[in-house]
């Protein structure tokens, strides 16, 4: 048998006194693609940042009898040090990055790996190209959609020659087309002998891998490779929450006739400013969505649908005038150009694509008794008992005094939309509510969506998980090339 391109023996690693990983062991051959699954926040992000040398770095403590990659003791490396050896897409993608731009980000990679300065042009075009992302070049990433940016994040490890690559939710906010290509980006890895390490929830997706590891709570590696058949598997990845078979829904249709959210004729695009010599620059204009005209009903959940970057983290921007538009958007009748932010955000709430930007408190309690007492919604004598009651529900009964942080990003997924569902809202935007979830979880954070809708609040959501969106949506927008359609 050929040598390992990763070997770990009885890894084990705690922080602050709390195992996350226990005496795990694993190898991963030459060419394999191998799936670590396992319900969020087992401990699957935590064992990819051991492999890159984020922790213990960056904190922890660690105690492992073998980590090698290529035969190669890489345990007292730094990041930097493995970088040469493992390349990582991080599950928040904007994590990946150092640079303003794509195109800078991609000349900082090529420099590190002392990349001729006559060829970097010439590769850059030339991945590019190849990857269809010209267009992302020179636009600064806090532009991008999270789409975009692991579009961008692929592009860049693209760049680098190493042996194995670990890839955390990579699919996450990419469209079915999109995930396609990508995925035979992944063969051609394999096809040449490099090692694929992929972490995603969505294991469907992945019936052709090599390996199925199952991450479980207690944080023991299970390759269910060795169990009987694939029925054997199923039930395995049912019992553990990672697997639905069938989503069932006792919701009726909303049959409200108030308006709640009207769109009329809305166009929403961006500026680009880009310099045409030392003393000029130029402005351009780059339209995503035009005249797109529907309605939210009161009650509603409607899911707004689209390929990655296609403008639909946009519209919620421009719905709470927090990005250009030409048209008109009424709340209640309102005019929103005329409402004051007081006004706007009292009556809409938000939860954003990557959750970690919106807290603001350090413990998981304490962010979830700012919300409640944000919206008033308990006696003051309440709240703590509440917020407690509200997390050991969505499953972070042991994480209360935890920073929102340091959990993993399903997790963070999970806790900012509970916060922002505590409230009076009329209006809830949610970008992506399920990335990173389970599906249990999944189905719980969108069962408690479908629940406040049935009381009454108005809810749009963007997914790419259609399954999920045909389960739970009154009606269904998509945006597709600039035009908005209504499916149902």
């Amino acid at each position: 048998m050929n040598e390992p391109v990763l070997s770990i023996k009885n890894l084990t690693f705690e922080i602050d006194g709390k195992q996350l990983i226990d005496q795990v062991s694993l190898d991963i051959q030459p060419g394999e693609t191998v799936l670590l699954c396992g319900r969020s926040g087992s401990g699957k992000s935590t064992l990819a940042n051991l492999i890159n040398g984020y922790y213990p770095e960056y904190g922890g403590k660690q105690a492992v009898d073998r980590l090698a990659i290529k035969g190669e003791d890489i345990s007292r490396l730094s990041v930097v040090e493995r970088s040469d050896k493992v390349q990582t897409i991080f599950q928040n993608a904007r994590l990946s990055f150092s640079m303003r731009t794509l195109r800078e980000e991609m000349v900082f990679c090529l420099e590190n790996k002392r990349k001729a300065v006559s060829e970097i042009n010439q590769v850059i075009e030339q991945k590019a190209a190849l990857f269809g992302l010209r267009n992302l070049l020179d636009r600064s990433f806090d532009d991008l959609s999270g789409g975009e940016l692991q579009k961008a994040a692929f592009i860049c490890a693209s760049l680098t020659d190493v042996p194995l690559f670990i890839m955390d939710e990579p699919f996450a906010n990419m469209d079915d087309e999109t995930v396609e290509t990508y995925m035979s980006y992944i063969n051609e890895l394999t096809a040449s002998g490099k090692a694929v390490l992929i972490i995603d929830h969505h294991v469907k997706r992945w019936a052709d891998v090599d390996r199925w590891l199952l991450m479980d709570a207690k944080q023991q590696l299970t390759d269910l490779s060795e169990l009987a058949d694939q029925e054997s598997r199923i039930r395995r990845l049912m019992a553990e929450g990672i697997w639905l078979d069938e989503l069932e829904l006792n919701r009726k249709p909303v049959q409200s006739d108030e308006s709640v959210l009207e769109l009329d004729n809305v166009s929403v695009f961006y500026e680009e400013t880009v310099r045409r010599s030392f003393f000029k620059k130029e402005t351009r204009i780059h339209t995503l969505i035009e005249e797109a005209s529907f309605e939210l009903k009161k009650g509603s959940l409607t899911a707004l649908i689209g390929p990655s970057g296609v403008g639909k983290s946009s519209l919620f921007k421009a719905i709470l005038k927090a990005a250009p538009y030409k048209g008109d958007i009424r709340l209640n009748q309102d005019d929103t150009k005329k409402l004051k932010p007081k006004d706007l955000y009292a009556q809409v709430g938000l939860v954003f694509q990557d959750p970690s930007l919106q807290f603001v408190k350090t413990t998981l309690l304490d962010e979830m008794a700012v919300s409640l007492r944000a919206w008033e919604t308990v006696e003051e004598s309440q709240v703590e008992p509440e917020a407690r009651a509200i997390l050991s529900k969505h499953g972070f009964e042991q994480k209360e005094k935890q920073s929102p942080w340091v959990i993993s990003q399903g997790q963070q997924r999970r806790l900012a939309v509970i916060c922002m569902t505590v409230g009076k809202q009329q209006l809830l935007l949610v970008d992506e509510p399920t990335y990173g979830q389970d599906a249990a979880n999944a189905k719980l954070i969108m069962d408690k969506l479908s629940e406040l809708c049935q009381a009454g609040m108005t809810c749009l959501f963007t997914s790419h998980d259609r399954h999920l969106v045909d389960a739970y949506a009154d009606q269904i927008v998509e945006i597709r090339e600039k035009r908005v359609w209504k499916q149902r």
